[in-house]
């Protein structure tokens, strides 16, 4: 007896040893989310401003570089793009950064985004100013959150101030704030998967979600998006993502009336949909831009729903890395590329080798993964060459879509689509900075506008991935290093 109990202990041993090097080795993460960049040293006073001499700059309007050129930045923003040598009153006063060889291409925009790791981990506080830093690394100078993760609008708030105050290293935020449901719609059951809580125990309100009915006073809801300084609605017009159970739903009505509503606001309302009904309800109930490419199916019949997006000037946010989700995450083979390892958090590395983790949400996504992300191109093919105005964007934030990373990925991913370098750059750029009526401050290389730029060792115009050979990033006339 006395030997069985000692073998017995000896495999509960060998099983609690077992037990504490599985923890370690694939649920402890011991690393933290640590900031790079100190706002005070990246903000501090660089006196006058810079001159950037000999550079070449991409003019995504014309798809053309503008090779030899001179730039000047004071305060901020672009005072004179010239040719010729420098004049001493200029060489005198300001630094000169030469960039004999390189490319100057606007900072990057990023029309879905979230303020999360693109990890394997719950999105908690500390992500947000890392995602932020990170996003200005990779020099997208400008995002739209389209709703939080697992935090409200008033948190939002606080960032748009943070970084307007330069509180913090990150690109200029403009956002939704709280996104709009149907009573127990989506994505209130993704919540409580995430989160381990029924949906009764859920806090909407933190988790920035509101409900909304035919008795919801709209015009509370829009106003103070407004006094909070936020820029957009994001409405749920989704009955069941990707294909999945069939959920509860805005009505078309109601969709329509917060469609109206917005505008009175100024607010541009953009529609989460992953199925063709969705989509089409969505674009005729007039929203201003669809969140997703659709995934369901391939689209069919759709001619009259293109011509209006078209004509109404309803805009397509591609969001293609979605589809290569389920593929990085269970190959993780973004940890090998060198342009990920240059900025991203330790922390979201090590989630992401996670075996354990990766297997567990393999196993719980549709089996015909595959065939969504075929639906997802074949679709956004369609879209855009039918004339579908579209704007980059790549949801990033979800697993294995890392903030600022992610948008070159997605230029990537649309060029493989079939875009031209040039019109993927513009849908990154120009367009974005049009769609916000901010074209004559931003989108472009040009005099008067703000300095948020990329100096690349390669011409983008000739591949999209050479966006990725960022030399140098500027942001609002500081450097980003």
């Amino acid at each position: 007896m006395k030997t069985f109990l000692k073998i017995l202990g000896a495999i509960i041993g060998v099983l609690l040893i077992a037990g504490v090097v599985a923890f370690f080795a694939w649920f402890h993460n011991p690393y933290e989310h640590t900031l790079q960049l100190d706002p005070v040293s990246v903000y501090a006073d660089h006196g006058e401003g810079y001159v950037i001499t000999n550079a070449n700059i991409v003019d995504v309007e014309s798809g053309s570089v503008n090779e030899a050129q001179n730039l000047l930045i004071r305060n901020g923003v672009i005072d004179r793009i010239f040719t010729g040598s420098v004049p001493d009153s200029i060489a005198e006063r300001f630094t000169s950064v030469d960039a004999t060889g390189k490319y100057i291409m606007p900072g990057l925009f990023d029309m879905h985004a979230h303020l999360n790791s693109g990890g394997l981990i719950p999105p908690d506080e500390s992500t947000r100013l890392k995602a932020l830093e990170q996003f200005a690394q990779y020099g997208v100078s400008t995002i739209f959150t389209l709703g939080g993760m697992g935090f409200n609008q008033e948190v939002t708030a606080e960032l748009i101030t943070m970084q307007k105050n330069k509180q913090l290293v990150g690109p200029k935020i403009f956002a939704t704030g709280d996104l709009l449901t149907a009573p127990n719609g989506y994505p209130i059951d993704f919540i409580a998967r995430l989160t381990g809580l029924s949906e009764e125990e859920i806090d909407l309100d933190e988790q920035g979600v509101v409900i909304v009915t035919p008795e919801t006073d709209l015009d509370a809801v829009f106003s103070l998006k407004r006094e909070m300084g936020l820029s957009g609605v994001k409405v749920m017009v989704e009955s069941g993502l990707g294909g999945e159970s069939d959920v509860p739903r805005l009505s078309n009505d109601l969709a329509r009336k917060i469609v109206e509503t917005a505008a009175r606001y100024d607010l541009p309302v953009f529609a989460h949909t992953s199925t063709q009904a969705d989509f089409k309800d969505a674009v005729d109930a007039g929203v201003t831009a669809i969140a997703h490419t659709i995934s369901d199916q391939i689209l069919t019949d759709m001619e009259p729903t293109f011509e209006k997006m078209k004509a109404d000037s309803i805009y397509l946010v591609p969001t293609l890395s979605i589809a290569y989700l389920r593929q990085f995450t269970e190959t993780v083979e973004i940890l090998d590329d060198p342009f990920l390892q240059r900025y991203n958090s330790e922390r979201t590395a090590r989630s992401l080798k996670n075996w354990a983790i990766r297997t567990m949400m393999s196993s719980s996504w549709q089996k015909n993964a595959e065939e969504h992300k075929n639906y997802m191109l074949t679709n956004f093919q369609t879209m855009f060459k039918a004339g579908v105005p579209i704007l980059m964007g790549a949801d990033a934030g979800n697993p294995t879509i890392i903030p600022g990373y992610s948008a070159h990925k997605e230029l990537e991913f649309m060029a493989d689509a079939g875009m031209t370098n040039a019109d993927v750059l513009r849908s990154a750029t120009i367009d974005p900075a049009r769609f916000l009526g901010l074209e004559d401050t931003m989108g472009s290389i040009a005099e008067g506008k703000v300095a948020s730029f990329l100096m690349l060792d390669r011409n983008p115009l000739e591949d999209v991935r050479n966006s990725q050979s960022i030399n140098r990033v500027m942001l609002e006339g500081y450097w980003i290093e």
